[in-house]
């Protein structure tokens, strides 16, 4: 079936409709039924004039079909005006007919008119076809016409339609007509060829206003905040004054890149010119210092506005929420609600992640449940996609992935979300898994979904899964991403090829802090101290960058794990007279790690009362295995008080006891500790262990017989404890908390 034959039906099926409809008093549609007057056409055009609704128009385009009026040109061209001024996909349609079927020669209005509602519609495309029969037609456009057309081009992203455009812009004569070069102006910047752009530009012997504002705001948003304010200077000495879009396009710029200087200058620009600054400006003075991290400025101004809208709530939530002010924001969603407009899709991205910051999932819930009324979750993928990461945030996990598997749409985004909430949920295996299935639906990675997977196989050893990965960011140029890189060395170090994750250290062309702490904590992990300390003292040469407190943290580690207690006595002494950082809690534990791990327990515990700040559970939980491998039970149980006291709940502390009771034959207090823990119901959780084969991550529990092929594994465990004993090893049995 034909558009033209389906729409013949609508029409008549539209007609019936009209005629059943029950009158109301003062209904527009009664007074044309019950009366025709010579002045008719020009009661139609109120009527039109006046309509704001599809089915008003309908009314009236029923009647005018009863009367035979849709016959005159000129009220059938006025109709199609005002269905493409309410611009809905029916009415365009309805148009589109008319158009098509009552006019043979439309003018030059009615061209423009439904070519500009197409154009400004979710079918541009269809305003070029329009515009084409246009020209088939012998039609000539007007300077109304071309701007509107390039309009089109713009929202199709279709440069090359574009050019086309701009040589008929000349062919035609249009090129000194500011309405049009303001379009072909705005053509180039909006591809990126600002080149161009200010060549056309710079050779206008006119420029107005809004020739002006287009290149300044091309600047502007293409990040070149210098150039736009070098523009804006020219401007005024050409003696042009701004509007107010200007100066909002210039705020823009200072808030996108921080700019927070030039962003004050033009504050006092607009206190000088505009002493009283409307809607627009006020919410771009809000967001600029928002953006810029100046919140006390941005709430005085969002204070004092006497107007404002959603826009102004959201610049002022959003920017609490950037500045991780998690309790701000809420505080203020929350006066929105009293007193304000009703949140938007943007007011409650903004809110979703300040709840993340705090990690309330009693709050979680309830702004869930009011997402919902909102009907929100359907229609805004962010929204969906903040309320994944909210949730998982909160270590809710499962409600995080019941809103991922709930979202109608979902985008890179959404999966890299689910994703990352999984892994920081430590479900490392369950990531891998979404993550094959991502790939299974063609959706494409980003840096942030390779980070956060590379992650996964990094702490389940997934060398082959990494590997692939690795081959993929290659494959895809995506290697030059420093947060990338850094999570390759990680994986590769985890994962016991220290060789390959130097490689990709070497091939870095930039290296931030965080790569010279990634190689170096993996390279002291696997046993190389002094080549970990080559690599600071390396580091310690570069120009662009500065040890930090994970750094030291790494140094700290190498000297641990290579026994080196001088130079990590040194490096501690030099952290904050040196480096600038003063130790933490975390530094605190690798000394005594280093020193217990010596066997300087007195040094160790004298380090412990010298801290600034009470020592946590990690202190004491290092203090306490180094006594178990000098056999300090006395010192151990001193560690292990303090770590009941601490957490009374962490199985470890009393596991590490009792064992330590039975390694010296004292099986009564070994006993108690056991006891102890079944009467606050603490049991020990289950050894895991796991390996990678052909890609796919195997786990295995104590006395785990749910592996498919677990006849042939403890087949060969047998087999491997059978050889064992034959080379004269002999289990340590009372270390029966181990297993």
């Amino acid at each position: 079936m034909t558009q033209t034959t389906k729409l013949h039906g609508y029409f008549l099926q539209t007609i019936r409709f009209i005629s059943c409809l029950a009158l109301q008093p003062q209904n527009p549609v009664r007074f044309l039924r019950k009366s025709w007057e010579p002045d008719h056409s020009t009661k139609i055009l109120s009527l039109l004039e006046t309509a704001k609704t599809f089915k008003s128009l309908l009314q009236i385009h029923a009647q005018m079909i009863r009367a035979s009026l849709i016959e005159d040109t000129f009220l059938a061209s006025r109709i199609i005006s005002a269905l493409c001024r309410v611009s809905t996909p029916q009415s365009l349609k309805v148009a589109y007919r008319l158009f098509f079927s009552q006019i043979p020669h439309p003018t030059m209005f009615i061209w423009n008119s439904i070519i500009r509602a197409y154009a400004h519609s979710h079918e541009p495309k269809e305003a070029l076809s329009l515009y084409q029969t246009m020209l088939e037609r012998e039609v000539s456009p007007d300077n109304y016409t071309l701007p509107i057309v390039i309009r089109a081009c713009i929202r199709l992203s279709s440069p090359k339609t574009g050019l086309t455009i701009h040589g008929q812009v000349i062919k035609l004569g249009f090129e000194f007509d500011i309405f049009v070069k303001s379009g072909v102006l705005n053509l180039y910047i909006n591809f990126q060829r600002l080149d161009v752009a200010r060549c056309m530009f710079d050779e206008m012997d006119e420029r107005d206003v809004v020739l002006w504002t287009t290149m300044i705001a091309g600047y502007a948003n293409s990040d070149n905040s210098k150039e736009a304010f070098l523009l804006f200077e020219e401007m005024q000495n050409t003696g042009i004054s701004p509007n107010r879009v200007t100066i909002v396009s210039l705020l823009s710029a200072c808030a996108k890149l921080g700019a927070l200087n030039k962003g004050r200058w033009l504050h006092k620009y607009i206190e000088d010119k505009w002493p009283s600054p409307d809607l627009l400006v006020g919410n771009a003075l809000v967001n600029m210092y928002a953006k810029c991290g100046c919140l006390y400025e941005a709430k005085r101004i969002f204070d004092s506005m006497k107007e404002k809208n959603v826009v102004s709530w959201n610049a002022m939530i959003g920017g609490f929420a950037q500045a991780n002010s998690g309790t701000e924001a809420l505080a203020l969603f929350e006066e929105m609600r009293l007193v304000g407009p009703t949140p938007n899709g943007f007011t409650m991205v903004s809110v979703l992640s300040a709840c993340a910051q705090l990690g309330d999932l009693k709050l979680a819930k309830k702004l869930h449940s009011y997402v919902e009324e909102l009907e929100l979750i359907e229609k805004d993928v962010f929204v969906g996609n903040g309320l994944i990461n909210m949730y998982a945030k909160c270590g809710a996990i499962e409600r995080a992935n019941s809103v991922f598997r709930q979202m109608r749409v979902r985008d890179i985004f959404s999966w890299t979300a689910m994703i990352t909430g999984l892994v920081q949920g430590n479900q490392f295996k369950e990531a891998l898994s979404l993550f094959q299935k991502m790939q299974n639906f063609g959706e494409k990675p980003n840096e942030v979904t390779l980070v956060s997977i590379l992650s996964a196989c990094a702490q389940l050893g997934a060398l082959d899964q990494g590997r692939w990965i690795h081959a993929y960011i290659d494959e895809h140029d995506m290697g030059c991403d420093v947060f990338v890189n850094n999570a390759l060395i990680d994986m590769y170090a985890k994962c016991g090829c220290i060789e390959t994750a130097l490689l990709v250290f070497r091939g870095m062309t930039w290296r931030d802090v965080a790569s010279w702490n990634t190689i170096m904590g993996g390279i002291a992990m696997h046993g190389h101290a002094r080549k970990a300390i080559q690599l600071f003292t390396e580091m310690l040469k570069q120009r662009d960058v500065r040890p930090d407190r994970m750094t030291l943290m790494a140094v700290l580690c190498a000297c641990t794990h290579g026994g080196m207690v001088q130079e990590g006595r040194h490096y501690f002494k030099s952290m904050n007279t040196i480096y600038g950082v003063n130790p933490s809690v975390e530094h605190y534990g690798c000394m005594v790690d280093l020193l217990g791990r010596a066997g300087l327990f007195d040094e160790a515990c004298g380090l412990i009362d010298s801290m600034p700040m009470n020592p946590n559970a990690i202190i004491w939980g290092t203090l306490m295995a180094s006594c178990r491998v000098h056999n300090n039970v006395d010192l151990a149980e001193t560690a292990a008080r303090h770590l009941i006291e601490l957490s009374p709940n962490d199985e470890a502390v009393y596991v590490l006891l009792s064992n330590m009771y039975a390694e010296s034959q004292r099986w009564e207090d070994a006993r108690k500790i056991r006891d102890l823990m079944s009467e606050r119901g603490i049991e020990k959780a289950p050894g895991c262990s796991s390996i990678e084969v052909n890609g796919v991550v195997n786990e295995f529990l104590v006395q785990d017989f749910s592996h498919p092929e677990r006849d042939r594994i403890y087949s060969v465990l047998d087999g491997l404890a059978l050889i064992l004993r034959q080379a004269g090893y002999l289990p340590d049995l009372a270390q029966e908390f181990d297993a």
